[in-house]
């Protein structure tokens, strides 16, 4: 059990205070999402994603080859909500289960702690584990989202999995309107800060 892992938890900000109806939707709509992830990363999942606490979710990968991938398609499916994604990486101290929440260890210990300075700084994404650039990285990211009107979040988060070419079709408006958006938030720059952040967390 040396190996180390990633092991992710997600945990919708607030979720308590939306009615009855709307919390039940969004836990259908995140096993649904779960289930997909587990589906589409299959290669790189050690332990499923599974729903762990109400409505935060469990999920451990193999490494961190594909982090940057997986984290950004989590946030483009998770809609209706923000959500806090925290990542500890190290090792496990459980044999590995079926899903996430069967494993315990200190990489999960690490995500448990990142996610709670997370929610108390409002960051979109948290490490625990990782080496400071990674968490300074985070930060960087985070601040230039709540940067953003709501528009220009829902336009950047779609374009960090989709591409400008299908995203006029995805969002139902017209490619003059995204070259617009995308140029308010000078993305050809926000591109270059992405890369070298999807960078550093693949390193082993």
């Amino acid at each position: 059990m040396s190996h180390s892992y990633i092991a992710i938890i997600g945990d919708a900000v607030a979720s308590r205070r939306l009615p009855t109806l709307r919390r039940q939707r969004l836990q259908r709509e995140l096993r649904a999402v779960l289930a997909e992830a587990n589906r589409r990363w299959r290669r790189v999942v050690a332990a499923r994603f599974a729903v762990a606490l109400g409505d935060q979710f469990e999920g451990l990968l193999q490494g961190p080859e594909q982090l940057w991938e997986v984290l950004q398609w989590l946030r483009a499916e998770l809609r209706g909500v923000e959500w806090v994604l925290a990542c500890g990486r190290g090792r496990i101290m459980t044999p590995l289960a079926a899903t996430a929440p069967e494993v315990d260890g200190p990489c999960f210990h690490l995500a448990r702690a990142a996610l709670e300075e997370g929610k108390r700084k409002r960051l979109l994404v948290a490490f625990g584990g990782f080496d400071p650039m990674v968490t300074a990285l985070g930060h960087y990211y985070s601040a230039l989202y709540w940067s953003w009107t709501a528009r220009q979040r829902e336009v950047a988060t779609q374009l960090r999995v989709t591409g400008r070419g299908r995203l006029s079709d995805q969002l139902r408006v017209t490619p003059s309107a995204v070259s617009h958006v995308t140029s308010r938030i000078a993305w050809r720059l926000v591109e270059v800060g992405d890369a070298a952040f999807g960078d550093r967390l693949a390193k082993p």
